[in-house]
């Protein structure tokens, strides 16, 4: 019997899973969804680590194609990682995905990465500030 991996990753016209990598733009299909999550086809920042991936899911940021308007949103100009617009990354989107919804691995006709360390380390503390991370333990009750 084949695993349900090996079919993720033999799917003619899916992504193989080994190429997804941590800090890719992917295009990704969110339906269905509930309520204010954000939906449809849509570009998203891969930000699980590679080894993660090798199950057959991601954690993904979704991209707005607008300013950013709330803490957990980072920028990310146009002209960087194939971003045709000024765009928000979503961190308080985050969500696990199974990478069957992932469509494509390239955007404007090629594998697109965020390069830029400003992008990334802002992305970093907004997931570490939605998540509460960045709270002692003692003031997050852990301790």
């Amino acid at each position: 019997m084949r695993s349900p991996l090996t079919s993720i990753v033999t799917s003619p016209g899916l992504p193989d899973v080994t190429d997804v990598v941590r800090w890719g733009i992917v295009v990704i299909d969110l339906d269905p969804t509930i309520g204010h999550e954000q939906a449809g086809r849509r570009r998203a920042l891969v930000v699980s680590r590679d080894p993660f991936h090798r199950s057959g899911m991601a954690t993904v940021c979704p991209i707005s194609a607008r300013p950013p308007r709330y803490p957990a949103e980072v920028m990310i100009p146009a002209g960087h990682a194939g971003q045709t617009l000024d765009a928000a990354i979503l961190c308080h989107q985050l969500r696990t995905v199974d990478l069957r919804r992932v469509s494509s691995l390239e955007v404007g006709g090629q594998r697109q990465v965020v390069t830029d360390l400003g992008v990334r380390s802002g992305v970093r503390e907004a997931l570490a500030r939605q998540l509460g991370l960045d709270l002692s333990p003692a003031a997050d009750g852990a301790a």
